[in-house]
């Protein structure tokens, strides 16, 4: 996998390590409550003469319930849990440095089917990609 793929596996264990009412999947929601992520536009913010560098990710997290108040307080639970963990993950070739709160800083009411509700919800997430150890 890339790195980028990798750092998005690593968020996403640690998401469902919480116990959200469903697990997390890449892509699309689907027809009934779930919970969703993809990597938005992003940066690469510095790159070094080794080629190693750092890159800031913004992950979309979405949701859809019937409740609302479990939609919220689910988004609201890994936000809040990701952006104030204090170690990271590191895998093959990337190191998490920190994970903040993305824009909005607070889950959103994106739309509503039939009676489910749908919420966003994002994280900055910082790698140091480094340089292939193999």
């Amino acid at each position: 996998m890339s790195v980028i793929n990798d750092v998005v596996s690593e968020v996403m264990d640690m998401i469902d390590g919480l116990g959200c009412f469903a697990k997390i999947t890449r892509g699309a929601l689907g027809t009934s409550a779930g919970l969703c992520c993809e990597v938005a536009p992003s940066v690469v913010e510095n790159v070094f003469l080794s080629k190693e560098s750092y890159i800031s990710l913004d992950l979309t997290i979405n949701g859809k319930h019937t409740s609302l108040q479990t939609l919220s307080d689910t988004l609201n639970n890994i936000v809040d849990y990701l952006s104030t963990l204090m170690e990271y993950p590191e895998g093959h070739g990337f190191q998490i440095v920190d994970i903040t709160r993305g824009a909005p800083p607070i889950p959103t009411i994106i739309g509503r089917e039939e009676k489910e509700w749908i919420m966003a919800a994002s994280v900055f997430i910082k790698v140091y990609r480094k340089e292939d150890e193999s």
